[in-house]
């Protein structure tokens, strides 16, 4: 099982998500999840409420996106985005749909940043209390489409607390950190 998991910390908040809850608790086990995966020592930034702007012109807030500063760049890659949905949603299809949406909005106004050439992957997760599912922005569908690294099931809900989907989790997480 992947160090991850093994942090108490994260493991008590995860366990503090409940039906009626707050989407914060949820924030904060992502914050922790993302901060440990992908380090400032090494560059990375998570950034919580990160503003975009949509196609429309409207602008709209991401919960955490994380960033980027290669080899002591002075321009990050923008990379993940991650929307977090509170407990007692997660049956819901629209809520899953929703945060989808949300990620096509913003991955895709990131990726245009970039000259086609130059576009690097960019990656979405969608969690709903202690579920999440992961995406992948494509270009030729200019969408986001389910995605997960061979060995792991595209489109899974996968459960935060289950040691089953822990290693699932991390290898995720490992091959967005290694591939973006």
């Amino acid at each position: 099982m992947s160090q991850l998991f093994k942090i108490h910390a994260i493991e008590m908040e995860a366990k503090r998500i409940r039906r009626a809850g707050p989407e914060c608790v949820s924030y904060g086990v992502w914050n922790a999840i993302l901060s440990w995966q992908f380090p400032v020592v090494d560059g990375y930034i998570t950034r919580p409420q990160d503003q975009h702007t949509s196609q429309s012109g409207q602008k709209g807030y991401s919960d955490l996106h994380t960033f980027h500063y290669p080899d002591g760049e002075n321009k990050a890659d923008k990379f993940l985005i991650t929307q977090c949905k509170r407990k007692g949603l997660e049956g819901r299809k629209s809520v899953w749909t929703e945060g989808a949406e949300q990620l096509r909005q913003y991955l895709s106004a990131t990726h245009k940043t970039h000259p086609v050439k130059s576009r690097k992957l960019v990656y979405g997760i969608v969690t709903v209390g202690k579920y999440m599912r992961v995406y992948k922005y494509s270009d030729a569908q200019r969408d986001v489409v389910d995605w997960a690294p061979h060995g792991v099931k595209k489109g899974a809900f996968l459960d935060i607390l289950n040691k089953t989907d822990q290693p699932k989790i991390t290898k995720i997480l490992d091959y967005i950190r290694d591939n973006h």
